[in-house]
């Protein structure tokens, strides 16, 4: 069920089988990549029998935030209810791989089991994720820490790992498929050029020949540190900021146009995506009734908190947070267009805290002049 390469350090343990792969790589599908599409989530935190461990509120906000960030610019939003189902049990706790599959899987909506941050793969000693194969159920996890700079420690289930799992799920392959596959017979390498890329790697045609780059990545840089050619003599030079790559969580940043229009591909006409999104032929979010809506993400001199679809009298309160916790902007709103002056603002991640109705939502903002 799932194929596992020791490198030292391997964040993700899902097959590279997938059941749909003709389905999906039929080019008579029509156009979806101008769509908007909503997807319904649910959110499942493991922890032990006494209620301890798995992840807090402000982690799990602070987990979906990256979905937020990584989907959104292509119009693929996540409609959740801010419930969180809590799973109490010691031994699943301790054996995800062992125990995760069989837990409840909703039908309406993709399934999210965040772990704990200290729980670790038997094997390599480090955080992993998966589904069951790519693009065949709408089922993922997430656990433990990966190794970073200076032996930092960083979680995966809040990072863009989730991203990366979240991918496969909507039927994305590693951009090193095909130079390191075990399960899709007809896998191939990529080459340089580009001359194959439709029918060999990830079969996605903006995403550059990656032999596996192995986490072999310098983080002051985010530079691969490895080397080498294809069967043309020409050499490597794959994307290490791709979020479907085995580059390094702290280096990850963005999906592709075209990874995108394969996504919307598959939650149009794979049926059991189908069941857990709908989609609009406008650039109006399907999900703006229940989701806060703030634009434009990464911001350069104005951030948007657009409240016109919240609800009428009622004082909605925000505070835009850096990553040390510190409160560099803050304020109090009814249900009207917010534009908020973040000129000022150091470069770097932030975090909106949005309070409604007693409950917390962190959103990840990109301030990036």
């Amino acid at each position: 069920m799932f194929t596992f390469s020791i490198k030292g350090q391997d964040y993700c343990i899902t097959s590279d089988y997938s059941p749909n792969k003709s389905l999906l790589l039929n080019t008579t599908h029509p156009d979806y990549s101008q769509y908007a599409f909503c997807v319904k989530i649910y959110v499942h935190v493991i922890r032990k029998d006494n209620h301890t461990g798995g992840q807090s509120i402000s982690d799990v906000n602070e987990a979906l935030s990256y979905l937020d960030l990584d989907f959104n610019p292509y119009q693929i939003y996540f409609d959740w209810d801010n419930i969180i189902n809590y799973i109490d049990d010691t031994a699943i706790f301790d054996n995800p791989a062992g125990y995760w599959l069989s837990l409840p899987e909703n039908q309406d909506g993709v399934d999210i089991y965040l772990f704990d941050d200290s729980v670790v793969h038997p094997v390599t000693g480090l955080g992993y994720g998966s589904t069951t194969n790519v693009g065949e159920t709408s089922k993922l996890m997430v656990t433990g820490y990966f190794v970073g700079y200076e032996e930092l420690l960083y979680s995966l289930p809040k990072s863009h790992i989730l991203s990366h799992e979240m991918g496969h799920v909507f039927n994305l392959w590693h951009t090193h498929h095909g130079e390191d596959s075990n399960e899709d017979p007809d896998a191939c390498d990529e080459l340089v050029d580009g001359s194959n890329s439709d029918v060999c790697g990830d079969y996605i045609t903006d995403t550059p020949a990656d032999p596996n780059m192995g986490f072999n990545i310098d983080l002051s840089n985010c530079e691969w540190t490895g080397s080498g050619v294809e069967d043309n003599g020409d050499w490597y030079d794959p994307d290490e900021k791709n979020i479907m790559s085995y580059s390094h969580p702290y280096c990850m940043e963005y999906l592709t146009f075209e990874q995108s229009k394969r996504i919307k591909t598959a939650l149009a006409v794979f049926p059991f995506l189908q069941l857990v999104s709908t989609y609009s032929n406008s650039a109006v979010n399907p999900c703006a009734t229940s989701l806060l809506n703030y634009y434009p993400n990464s911001s350069n001199e104005v951030l948007n908190l657009d409240l016109t679809n919240k609800a009428f009298n009622t004082i909605y309160t925000f505070n835009l947070c850096d990553s040390y916790g510190n409160v560099v902007l803050s304020g109090e709103s009814q249900n009207v267009l917010n534009t908020l002056d973040v000129s000022s603002l150091d470069e770097g991640i932030y975090y909106l805290h949005f309070f409604e109705n007693g409950e917390l939502t962190i959103k990840q903002i990109i301030i990036n002049h």
